[in-house]
Parts: structure tokens; sequence; C-alpha cells
């Protein structure tokens, strides 16, 4: 427990630390902790990989100082560190337990790495991605690591709340910076209005919500499964509330996730990501439609009352949130009108007018010409207050939806760049020469994560990428197939962290995002090692 609240306050403290401008730090801090964590990671490299798995999420703070030229995220600085200490260990024949032998099942890996290289040497950016392979390199060497660390189901046990702990803070903060928007107060939010937390952008924030709701479900769905068990797990250990109320610590830990899941939708909903939402309908569509119909053609093997009640849940936490969202003022945006773009291609916006007899006929868009035309102009939802302070008229319009329209744009411009380098791609990263960049200045990505890796590490690169998803799906089928609960726990988190990989990345491309190397090397575990 005490390592568990140390990883916590750590992972507030890099908050803090970073949007103190404290981070990254100077050279000389930065070598006395990396020393400091190596002596950590040589006493108990096991430690120093928990570390590793409670940072997971930390995309946005540097550590690396601003002379080495690098961004180096909290988990590769553990993940890192713990590589370093486990070759030192192994060296010196002090390595007390077996690493993870290479299987058939990691060369996809190996292959997709490999391509990457190839690729980057034809590429017309070729320093650049060469760099992005190294990167790619790297994310590799972390999900042998997570092999070698994550081999039973004891070992996800050692390392759920780790991760859960650390994610109930991102949470957390996610939360507070709408708080602090709404108030007009720093919030260190990259977009107004949407929380970013400790990811780069709201999109990126959204994507890994969707992975933590699946690790949520399957652990709900393996505490049932040993409640009705009887508890072989957890403890049936009571509290007394009064002579007439006695709650068991299963019961306990079941309403903290009932909770967590409430606020980790509350900041779904607010990050106004569509991909998220989309992602996190797929994942919750197939929870449901896994405990229901266990996977099995024939009605007699369906579990009906399980499945109404968990639905029941989730519905009841859905409006839950969604009621907390609209009654504490969390977000400024039309939530319906963003979830109908999606569907009609237009969105609503907020413009200021100089006359108020301004009028916008219905939902027919209107050009920022025709906007400039009329005396109006776009505003954000922050100059609100300004522009009527200013006599201004502000009201409503809508246009055609950028977004939808900048991704058929990127579609279209990654097809030809497919089509003309349909074998080795442009290596990773080079797209972003011939995309361009968004109203930040960032370099824009393929949108898709198939579509990026093809252009990236070339068609070998996409078939490995492919290849290794295909194993992971066949391997968690084959576990939840199983009798055991404990296997079927993790055939479950599998699938639906499959399906929360999948959904959202066809329209981003979050390859190299730390959680999805974990998820990766996660995947592989066998109860039948012994370490």
């Amino acid at each position: 427990m005490l390592l568990i609240g140390a990883n916590i306050l750590l992972v507030l403290f890099l908050i803090i630390l970073a949007n103190s401008g404290i981070l990254p730090m100077g050279a000389g801090d930065f070598i006395f902790f990396a020393i400091l964590t190596l002596a950590l990671a040589l006493y108990r490299p096991g430690w120093a990989f928990l570390f590793f798995v409670g940072t997971i999420m930390l995309e946005n703070i540097n550590l690396a100082p601003a002379g080495m030229g690098i961004a180096i995220r909290p988990y590769q600085f553990f993940g890192g560190i713990t590589i370093l200490a486990l070759l030192i260990r192994l060296l010196t024949r002090r390595l007390d337990f077996e690493l993870a032998r290479p299987s058939w099942a990691d060369y996809p890996v190996l292959v997709l790495v490999l391509a990457g290289f190839i690729s980057a040497i034809g590429s017309p950016a070729a320093n650049a991605s060469l760099k992005q392979s190294i990167i790619l390199a790297s994310f590799a060497a972390l999900y042998f690591l997570t092999r070698s660390f994550l081999r039973t189901g004891a070992d996800i046990k050692k390392a759920i709340p780790f991760f859960l702990g650390a994610s109930a803070v991102v949470v957390a903060y996610g939360i507070w910076q709408n708080v602090r928007f709404a108030q007009g107060l720093p919030d260190f939010e990259v977009m107004p209005g949407r929380p970013n937390a400790t990811f780069t952008e709201a999109d990126w924030l959204g994507m890994f919500l969707v992975f933590l709701l699946a690790c949520v479900y399957a652990i709900i769905y393996f505490l049932n499964k040993e409640g009705d068990d009887g508890g072989s797990v957890i403890s049936n250990l009571k509290f007394k509330i009064s002579n007439q109320i006695q709650i068991t610590k299963f019961q306990v830990i079941r309403i903290f996730l009932y909770l967590f899941l409430a606020i980790i939708y509350v900041l779904l909903i607010i990050t106004v990501s569509r991909s998220a939402w989309l992602g996190a309908a797929a994942v919750t569509f197939v929870f449901l439609f896994s405990v229901w119909t266990q996977l099995k053609i024939s009605p007699k093997n369906w579990h009906w009352r399980e499945t109404i009640r968990l639905k029941a849940v989730i519905i009841s936490t859905v409006l839950l949130s969604v009621i907390a969202v609209y009654f504490f003022h969390l977000t400024a945006f039309q939530l319906s009108d963003r979830a109908q773009s999606t569907g009609t291609g237009l969105q609503k916006i907020t413009v200021s007018c100089q006359d108020e007899k301004t009028e916008f006929q219905g939902m027919e868009p209107i050009s920022a010409d025709e906007l400039e035309r009329a005396g109006c102009r776009h505003i954000d939802l922050e100059e609100i207050e300004a522009e009527k302070t200013k006599g201004n008229f502000v009201t409503e319009a809508y246009r055609v939806d950028p977004n939808i329209g900048i991704r058929s744009v990127i579609y279209k411009k990654s097809w030809e760049l497919i089509k003309a380098h349909p074998i080795l791609g442009i290596g990773w990263g080079g797209v972003g020469g011939y995309l361009g960049t968004d109203e930040r200045g960032t370099g824009l990505n393929a949108s898709n994560i198939f579509l990026e890796t093809w252009l990236g590490a070339g068609l070998l690169g996409l078939a490995s990428f492919v290849a290794l998803l295909s194993i992971i799906l066949i391997r968690a089928l084959r576990n939840f197939m199983q009798a055991d609960s404990e296997r079927k726990a993790i055939g479950l988190f599998l699938i639906l962290g499959f399906f929360a990989i999948l959904v959202p990345n066809l329209f981003n491309s979050g390859i190299m995002l730390g959680y999805l190397w974990l998820f990766l090397g996660a995947a592989f575990i066998d109860n039948k090692v012994k370490k």
C-alpha cells in the first residue's frame, strides 16, 4: 500500500511541477534523480517496473533537460532505468528471475521496428524518420520489458492498483481543468474548454479513457465472477456500520469501481472527443454482448440476469454522469450538437455581430466570407462576455464541420502517398511534411493508425502490425472461452482492450502512446509460467 501511495503522490507532484514550470529539470537534478532511480531498480527491479506502469499515462510531461534535445516522459524514464538495471544484474549474474523468452508471437513487433528503419532509408525526410524509428524501437523495448514482468494473472493483480491509482489522479485533474476554465482561471488546457489532462490534446485523453473504461469493465466482471464463486480472491472481511448493516470488502471495492466509472464517464463526456465517444460505445457494447452470450451460439449458455444487472448499472452511471456535467456546468459545449455534427457534417459555432438584428437561417451552413459580410466573426467561448461588454450581439450559427473536412483531405492525401510509395512507405513522421500543420502549428498525422503504419513502415510494417493485433484477439478469445474465472477476465480485458485501441484509432494515429505498448506486452501473459 505504501508503494501504491508513493506512486499516486509521484504522479500528482509531477503534474504540479510540470504546470509550475519546474519541469523539465536541470541537467544536475536529472542525473541525481536518475542515479537514485537506478539504485532503486537495482535493489527492486519489480518496484521500478510498477512505477513505469503507474506513470504510463503521463504523455505531456518531460523530464529531460533542455540541452538533451529530446523529450523523456516519466514512464520512458522508469522503463529505461529498469531495463538498464536488468542488464546490469544479468551481466553480474544477480538476476533472480528468468526474463521472458522470445516467442513466435514477438516477431511482428521486431518486424514492425525493422520495417520502420528500412522505410527511413528512402524517406524524403530521412533524418526525422530515422529519429522516429529509434523512438518506435524504444517503445518495442518497453513492450519486451512488460513481457518480462507481466507474465501471470498474479502479476496483473500487482500492477492494476498502480495503473488505477495514477489514472484516478489524471481523471480528477482533467475534470479540475474544466472547472478552472469555467471560473476563468488558469486551466493548462491546450484547447479552451476541452481538458487534455496529462496528454497533448483532448482526443488523446479521450482515447486513453476508452482504454481505462475497458480495464474497469474487465475488473468489474472479474469481481462479479469471484463473488459468485464465493469470493476466493476478495476477502470476506466485513465492515460494520451498525448492528443491522454490514458490508463486505468485496462490496466496498465494487462500489468504488462504480463511482470511478461514473467519474471516467464525466471526463469522457467533457473531452468532447467524438472518436472517443464512439470507442466507448463500442467497448460497452462488446462488454455487454460478451457477458450476455459468453460468445457462445446456444442461448442456454447466455447470462441474461447478469447482463441485465450490468446494463442497468452502466445506464444509471452514464445518466448520473450526464446530470453531473450539466448540474456543475463542467462544459461550455453543446454536447448534443457536437454529437449531431458527426452525422450532419455541420458544427454550431458562436459568433459576435455588430448588428443585433443579424439572423441566420436554421441549420443552413454559413461560410467565413458570409460571416464577414454580415459584420460577424467566429469567437471562442471565453470571448463571449468580453464581446457582450463591447456591446456586440452574440448568437449562434452553423458551418461545415472543419474537422470532418480536414479528415477527408487527410485521407485523400494519405492514399495518394500510399499509391506513390506502396511498398516502403515514407518513414515514420514523414507524413507531416505532406499534410501540413493544424492551427497550433503541430504536424498533422494520417488520422488512422493503419494508414500511419503503412506510410511509416511500409507494407511489411502494416502486415506485421495487423498480425500482432490478430494474434492478440485470437489469444483473447481462447482465454475467454475457458471456465476459469481469472482466465475469462483476462480474455475479456484483452477483447475490450483490442476494441478500445482499434475503434478510436480508426480516426487517430496513436501508435506511439505508452499504454498501447503496455497493453501489447500484457497480452501474452501465461498462467503456466513460473518465475
